[in-house]
């Protein structure tokens, strides 16, 4: 069963990524944390077990600096993420994977970039027993979804960038089989970033290799405690 797994990518513009971070930062040290996010993401993403591993870039005509930008991370194919709401830009990365001859296709942010490669690769075995797989968030979101080819895509309707987008895509799933992966966190405020930079000190410590860019990155930041 073919397997894709995709990455929704912005070029790292200052003012345009990020923005909740501006609180305890400039606009250019958000986009400076989300460039080391995006790299730290593509590269746990180029260890994951799938025959196709696609950067789903915004806006048109980011790819080229894209390329350029996560070269080393590993090798992708770019698509581009089209017009619309996030469920419809969403399900067009679905479409086009499944018109490449996908069977399964994963699709994350880089809003968590220390999410284990082995959650990636937990979602594509469950997607063989079920149709659809996510992974919660702390946020009341989820940082990954997976479908199967011939499932139902739960993303119209959703109220996304709330709490309740979660909720509401469970309440959408029906009564289709769901695979469940562990919850993890998603970082898009200041204490969210700073409990980020605790977590890798922490996994360094305990010789995890995670956060080459974003502990630098965070590093340099005045950041308020986590809680």
């Amino acid at each position: 069963m073919r397997r894709c797994v995709a990455l929704f990518a912005k070029r790292p513009e200052a003012g345009k990524v990020k923005t909740r971070l501006q609180s305890a930062c400039s606009p250019s040290e958000a986009a400076h944390l989300y460039r080391a996010f995006l790299l730290d993401t593509a590269t746990t993403v180029s260890a994951v077990q799938a025959e196709e591993k696609v950067i789903a870039y915004a806006p048109t005509g980011a790819e080229e600096f894209l390329r350029d930008l996560l070269c080393e991370a590993g090798s992708f194919t770019y698509v581009s993420q089209r017009d619309g709401t996030l469920g419809e830009r969403m399900q067009d990365v679905i479409d086009g994977a499944l018109g490449r001859g996908a069977e399964r296709v994963v699709l994350l942010g880089s809003d968590s970039p220390d999410l284990p490669a082995e959650y990636i690769n937990r979602a594509f075995d469950l997607l063989v027993e079920h149709p659809l797989v996510l992974g919660p968030s702390t946020d009341g979101g989820y940082y990954l979804i997976g479908l199967q080819r011939g499932a139902r895509c739960p993303m119209a309707d959703i109220a996304w960038s709330t709490g309740d987008v979660l909720d509401q895509t469970l309440a959408a799933i029906g009564e289709q089989s769901l695979g469940l992966l562990p919850v993890w966190y998603d970082v898009d405020t200041p204490r969210e970033a700073a409990f980020l930079r605790v977590h890798l000190r922490a996994q360094r410590l305990a010789g995890t290799a995670v956060g080459r860019y974003s502990l630098p990155a965070l590093e340099q930041m005045a950041l308020p405690s986590p809680s």
